[in-house]
């Protein structure tokens, strides 16, 4: 391999890491944010994989009116460590059938990308 192509390798994630943040960033702007408690974690097979891996899921406690609530799986996960406590509060918003992490792009390093294509407006 040369310097070039290691040069355009990086330089094609971090344009990928980029887009996937904005519109994950876009996507959220419509939507409503609400306070889940995490309650459990369950094993299942992650999306398109074609192996025995199983990730750990959180389960969230969403509270409605009149003392009620649904517990629904969010759809964050990894295949390394639990991401949040049981008992911690995190922020989450739907979209469409989907319980997404309000804050997926605000840690590692998806933090130091930047919001949009042009920093300067």
């Amino acid at each position: 391999m040369t310097i070039w192509t290691v040069l355009l390798i990086i330089i094609g994630v971090y344009v990928y890491l980029t887009y996937t943040k904005i519109e994950f960033l876009k996507l959220r702007n419509g939507c409503k944010k609400i306070s889940a408690e995490v309650v459990e974690y369950r094993k299942e097979k992650g999306p398109m994989r074609n192996d025995y891996t199983e990730l750990d899921y959180p389960y969230v406690k969403i509270d409605l009116e009149n003392d009620e609530y649904i517990i629904r799986r969010l759809k964050y996960a990894n295949s390394w460590n639990k991401s949040f406590d049981i008992g911690q509060n995190i922020d989450v918003f739907w979209y469409g059938n989907d319980l997404l992490y309000w804050n997926a792009y605000d840690n590692g390093i998806n933090k130091y990308l930047p919001n949009k294509w042009n920093p300067l407006n």
